[in-house]
This record gives C-alpha cells, sequence and structure tokens, in this order.
C-alpha cells in the first residue's frame, strides 16, 4: 500500500521511519538481534537523557588569560514575578497546541474537502495581507501615507473608480481553515515575516495573537534557518512587549506567554524560554 507519514507526538515531527511500540519484555541483556530492535534501545537510551543538557563551567578561571569580552545575549528577557506563565496552564495549552497540530497534519485531505479554498491577497501583497488579518485601523497605523501623496485633485478622485486601499474600511479576518490548510510552508513563513513587522510597529492585539497561533500551528519541523531565525525573534519582541505590560491582570499576558511557551517547548529554542538559567542570572 501507499506509505502514509505518522506524526510523532512528542516532538510535532513527521517520523521517517516507524519502528512501533516497544515490547515490555525487551531482554536489555541479550544483543539486538535486528535493526528495529536495536532503533527500539536507542529509543530507551534517549528517554533516559535530559532534552537539554547545560554544561556548568566556571568562567572565572579565564579571567587572567580574556582579552576580549563578548555580549553572549540572545535578546530574552524574563518575566517578572507574577508574569511568568503558571505551570499546569503552560502544561495544559501545549497539550491543546500538539493535538491542534497533529489533528491538521493528519486530517488535512478530508477538512480540505469540508473547507473550501478561501480567495485572499496574493502571499506577495504585503500591504493586502495587512488589511485582510488586521483590519482597516491597523493597516493605516502601519502604512501611513505620506500627505502629500494621498492628497490628489478633486476631479481625478471623483474620476477614479477605484477607492485608495486607505480608504477601504475593513474588519480583521480570522485565521479560517479554509485559509489554512491551503498555504505550504513557504507561504506561511512568509506571512509570519509580515506578522512579526506589524508586532514590531504597532505592538500586539488578540486578532493578530490569533493569526500568530494559527501559523505556529502550521508550521513543520524540522524548521529552515531562516524560520527558525524568525521564531526567535518572534519570541524576543513577545518577550519586550510581556514586559513592556503595567500588569500581571493584563489582557494581553496570557497571548504573549502562549505564544513564548510554544516556540520554546514546540519548536525547541529552549534558551527563549524562562526557564534558561542563563536568561535569570542576565
Amino acid at each position: 500500500g501507499k506509505f502514509k507519514p505518522v506524526m510523532n507526538a512528542d516532538r510535532n515531527m513527521k517520523l521517517a521511519f516507524d519502528i512501533g511500540k516497544i515490547p515490555r519484555n525487551i531482554n536489555l541483556d541479550a544483543p539486538p538481534m535486528t535493526g528495529v530492535e536495536y532503533l527500539h534501545r536507542v529509543v530507551l537510551e534517549k528517554r533516559t537523557c535530559p532534552r537539554v543538557f547545560v554544561s556548568n563551567i566556571d568562567k572565572t578561571k579565564y579571567r587572567s588569560r580574556q582579552t576580549l569580552t563578548v555580549d553572549d545575549s540572545n535578546g530574552f528577557i524574563c518575566a517578572r514575578p507574577g508574569f511568568e506563565p503558571d505551570p499546569d496552564w503552560q502544561e495544559e495549552q501545549l497539550e491543546l497546541f500538539s493535538a491542534n497540530k497533529t489533528a491538521m497534519f493528519d486530517n488535512r485531505t478530508n477538512l480540505k474537502g469540508k473547507f473550501k479554498r478561501r480567495d485572499v491577497p496574493r502571499i506577495n501583497k504585503c500591504k493586502e495581507w495587512c488589511l485582510y488579518c488586521l483590519g482597516s485601523d491597523k493597516h493605516r497605523l502601519i502604512y501611513r501615507e505620506d500627505e502629500s501623496e494621498a492628497s490628489v485633485d478633486t476631479k481625478t478622485a471623483e474620476a477614479s473608480e477605484k477607492p485608495r486601499m486607505g480608504d477601504v474600511v475593513c474588519e480583521p479576518n480570522p485565521p479560517l481553515l479554509s485559509i489554512m490548510l491551503y498555504m505550504n510552508q513557504k507561504r506561511l513563513a512568509k506571512l509570519l515575516s509580515y506578522h512579526i513587522d506589524w508586532l514590531e510597529e504597532v505592538g500586539f492585539s488578540h486578532c493578530q495573537g490569533e493569526w500568530l497561533y494559527a501559523l505556529l500551528v502550521g508550521l513543520e519541523k524540522p524548521l529552515d534557518p531562516d524560520t527558525c531565525a524568525m521564531l526567535r525573534s518572534l519570541a524576543r519582541l513577545c518577550s519586550k512587549l510581556r514586559n513592556d505590560l503595567t500588569s500581571s491582570d493584563h489582557e494581553f499576558l496570557k497571548p504573549l506567554n502562549l505564544i513564548l511557551i510554544i516556540i520554546s517547548e514546540c519548536f525547541d529554542q529552549k534558551d527563549m524560554s524562562d526557564k534558561f538559567i542563563d536568561n535569570k542570572v542576565k
């Protein structure tokens, strides 16, 4: 039959080779007799290893020989007391994200049968996507038209049948399945880059949080270097926006924390985390 790729629920990645469940009565004292038995032992050994290991180096030994000081900060800002995510809430949200990701991957063909492709802007139309995702109010803030360019002759304006984009009133559109199911990885990454630029320009909003979450659900691992760099930029930006919040009851705190824990835990950017020891020291 036709090979069907399987998702690894723990890592949200396509399994290159499915070795099945490890037998409970496996004899670890006996040498493996097949390649699959050997891989079973590799998996068991991996489970005993920490997911992240950081060496503890005494840097004071090298200070006398140090000729250059390099700032190795990753730009991530740790949460202030009371602003970090609750561990139980974090675990619940990560499980939900993983379930959404797996469901979208496993049922893509069936879902496409239920949700027909929706008309959206071409992926290279950044301004049109801004209007579509964030609405006309945010669009005007981001793409401020120069007054001299925006002013037109009255007769010319009356003769024109097409309104300028700045004059269009548009509400934000949510990231529906009829959109996300039909976006390949290249388009997802491109749209993600737009959202990071907009986030830096005008700050966070709930409608943009929905789009960022949907884009992260659609992204597949392994990440290419450019997409990985974008996620790290997004984490740095979200940590800064979180640090600017004035209250731990702010409505944006949980959405920002959600994006941060997804990038850290689900996309393996462990140093972009409140738990990373170097971030706490700095």
